[in-house]
């Protein structure tokens, strides 16, 4: 078996609006995971959608964090930055961010297992996928230009190698 794949019903995601500019659109959303664990915080998906105010089709730039969250502010710059220019991208918050974390795995990292650091990752691989699933059927996202970023730690933008921290 696949560890990545999953049924694939489009998840209810829950948009609710959180700011809007002349150039763009920002909401917050959840959605419940295709794969849950046992652990009932880890169970639903968060993030910010960043929609261009524009008219057609528009590509859309899922934008994935590192570890922690702190990670996740380069990813909602970057989110703004394309949303001015006629791109929207949506934020997952991953596993690893407190909104997420059980506080049983947290107070033991970096120490978990391989098989729990696999599931993560797993999970964050379904997660975006479900994020596919539900771009595809949404009205004004061009299902032909659904891209994956993936950004480096934050310490790295300011020329720190993880060593350094």
């Amino acid at each position: 078996m696949i560890p990545y794949n999953y049924l694939r019903i489009v998840p209810r995601v829950n948009l609710r609006l959180k700011q809007t500019t002349r150039l763009w659109t920002r909401y917050s959303v959840d959605f419940p995971v295709a794969q849950p664990t046992r652990y009932k915080k880890s169970n639903t998906a968060y993030g910010e959608y960043f929609r261009p105010n524009t008219d057609g089709k528009v590509p859309l730039v899922i934008l994935s964090h590192g570890w922690g969250d702190h990670s996740v502010f380069p990813c909602k710059l970057l989110g703004r930055a394309l949303a001015k220019r006629g791109i929207a991208s949506f934020v997952l918050y991953l596993v690893f961010h407190s909104s997420r974390l059980p506080d049983v795995v947290r107070n033991r990292l970096p120490d978990l297992t391989a098989e729990e650091w696999f599931r993560g990752y797993q999970m964050s691989v379904v997660d975006i996928r479900q994020i596919i699933d539900w771009a595809i059927d949404i009205e004004g996202i061009s299902k032909e230009h659904i891209a994956v970023m993936v950004t480096k730690p934050w310490w790295l933008y300011f020329g720190h190698s993880y060593g350094d921290r």
